[in-house]
């Protein structure tokens, strides 16, 4: 091998070292769900939003809960999984600002993918999530999402397109920004 390609090479193998482990990389209907291992903000101009496709399914509380029921409401909705480290590490400023803005209409909605019943309870729990969130085991909502990498989260406007969408762990002086640019509009 050439001197030149070891730094390639090292890289490579960082970031594939950096990715979440568990259950990340599971084939999911056509679409490959992995960890994020870096940060990115899209913002959509009102022209270029799109609408995901409609859903429906049970919250961790067995409650059923669709997405038509978000529609007047700024909303956030968090693609996570109990094993993905940058989705731990997200979920207390998530929680802080679900509370915080929550006066002001904003709704949060997490959707678990790729992991159990339990494993998801026990993070709901463990980080005292108060805002609910889909069991997806099978990844369906993510797809009508066009989720690849978690954690994603997306900010959907008050007619449900999405406004925004951030992959890796985000970052609460940037979602607040979002979601005081939503609100004013």
């Amino acid at each position: 091998m050439k001197p030149r390609c070891l730094p390639i090479l090292v890289f490579g193998l960082a970031l594939l070292a950096s990715a979440c482990g568990g259950k990340g990389g599971a084939q999911t209907a056509g679409q490959t769900i992995r960890a994020a291992t870096s940060y990115n903000v899209t913002l959509y101009s009102a022209g270029d939003r799109r609408t995901p496709t409609s859903w429906s399914g049970e919250d961790l509380t067995g409650a059923g809960i669709e997405s038509s029921s978000f529609m007047g409401a700024v909303t956030v909705v968090n693609f996570w999984a109990s094993w993905c480290v940058p989705c731990r590490l997200e979920q207390p400023a998530l929680e802080k600002l679900s509370t915080m803005y929550a006066s002001k209409g904003v709704r949060f909605l997490g959707v678990d993918i790729r992991d159990t019943t339990a494993a998801a309870r026990a993070h709901v729990g463990e980080f005292n999530v108060t805002y609910p969130s889909v069991f997806n085991e099978d990844s369906t909502i993510a797809f009508k999402y066009r989720v690849v990498f978690i954690p994603t989260s997306f900010v959907l406007d008050r007619s449900g397109r999405i406004a925004a969408k951030i992959i890796g762990e985000t970052h609460e002086a940037d979602l607040t920004r979002i979601l005081g640019t939503e609100l004013s509009a």
